[in-house]
């Protein structure tokens, strides 16, 4: 977080060099200044000077100039004037959806989360509909039980994926892990209320998740999307003590792996590439464990990309761009599907569930007479894969 005065400050040191163009993938995609991480500040700089009169209402050009916006920060690793840009641009959301200017899929995203505690207005008893049979049946109708480790499986791999949440339990019970899970009674992390700039739901939306974490008496928390990673890490030391050490499942399955609770039976030889996730990689620039996991169930090294770790092309899922943009967000996606086939990969990995679901879209896009025949996976399903 920063404050407004650190944004006026931020935004006048602004030199226009342009460099964060060549980094942002939404801007290389629409080519309008004001979609660009420099047009954005520039903007957020009329807003925070009062320029943007918040009485005459906020104008839809100028909300959708900020609410297209990836968070993927890759202008902010690019900035030599060290603007932050993203953050920057998170504060004009905040003032944005203040002033009551949010988009309306915006808001239909906030109303969904609020109502059903997920982004997808889904019945909450459809969030289990992925679990494997056997742990529908032990779990019952029983809420969660005290466990050591809690599994917290996001939204997106709940809702609209078929084979992370199998995969991951596939791993966790291989390795024996005495875990409990929240099911149909899990909430969203709330990562979208805080990147549309709805901090007092955000704020109220945490406080249930942590109460929720601490009744279980678990010492850690595993969870396999990565947006939901970086909320915790992040932004929920904002709101309080989550209590509980953190772990992405790459971080987990690595450690599963060095203890030796895991045996690898059925390696694959296809080539493989990573994509790095945003919200793992330039946030935390967790780069090593991912590639270390895959090469303990691959064949062959992983594939790197031309654009990978620090400076990996974002998939274009992330911020509010899928809800304000949906087409935009799976223009980019096809971008970084090019990118795996221009490597020679005929498996995309990635360690966030938006970025897959996201990158199938992209691959969907590419006209079948044209399309690469490239699987996108999560590194759960590879590992589980390789798992007799």
């Amino acid at each position: 977080m920063i404050s407004a005065e650190e944004v006026k400050e931020l935004s006048s040191r602004c030199v226009k060099c342009g460099l964060c163009l060549a980094s942002c993938p939404v801007y290389q995609e629409i080519l309008t200044e004001e979609a660009s991480p420099r047009g954005r500040v520039q903007l957020a700089k009329h807003i925070f000077h009062g320029q943007e009169e918040k009485s005459s209402g906020v104008s839809e050009k100028l909300a959708e100039a900020f609410y297209l916006c990836t968070s993927c920060n890759a202008c902010s690793v690019s900035c030599p004037s060290q603007i932050k840009p993203t953050e920057v641009i998170q504060e004009g959301r905040e003032e944005i959806f203040a002033a009551g200017g949010a988009p309306e899929p915006v808001k239909a995203v906030k109303e969904n989360i609020l109502n059903t505690a997920n982004v997808y207005a889904a019945k909450k008893e459809d969030r289990t509909a992925v679990y494997p049979a056997a742990l529908r049946e032990r779990i019952g109708a029983k809420g969660p039980r005290k466990a050591d480790t809690v599994l917290f499986l996001g939204c997106v791999a709940s809702y609209l994926d078929m084979k992370i949440v199998p995969s991951f339990i596939k791993i966790m019970d291989a390795a024996k892990v005495d875990y409990t899970l929240f099911a149909e009674e899990e909430l969203c992390c709330g990562l979208p209320l805080y990147v549309m700039g709805d901090k007092k739901n955000f704020r109220k939306n945490a406080k249930e998740v942590i109460d929720m974490i601490k009744k279980t008496g678990a010492r850690e928390i595993v969870t396999p999307c990565a947006g939901c990673y970086k909320t915790f890490r992040k932004y929920y030391p904002e709101v309080g003590d989550m209590g509980v050490q953190i772990y992405h499942s790459v971080h987990y399955i690595l450690k599963l792996i060095e203890m030796k609770a895991l045996d690898f039976d059925l390696k694959t030889n296809k080539k493989v590439t990573y994509h790095d996730p945003c919200d793992l990689g330039r946030t935390f620039e967790i780069f090593d464990e991912p590639r270390e996991v895959l090469k303990a169930v691959l064949e062959h090294e992983p594939l790197e990309l031309e654009r990978s770790r620090l400076l990996a092309r974002c998939c274009g899922g992330g911020g509010s761009v899928t809800a304000v943009g949906p087409e935009l967000a799976a223009e980019m996606a096809k971008t970084r599907i090019k990118d795996a086939e221009e490597v020679g990969a005929e498996v995309i990995v990635s360690g966030c569930s938006t970025c897959k679901d996201n990158l199938r879209k992209g691959l969907k896009l590419i006209p079948k007479a044209e399309r690469p025949k490239i699987r996108v996976k999560d590194i759960t399903e590879i590992v589980a894969e390789a798992i007799t």
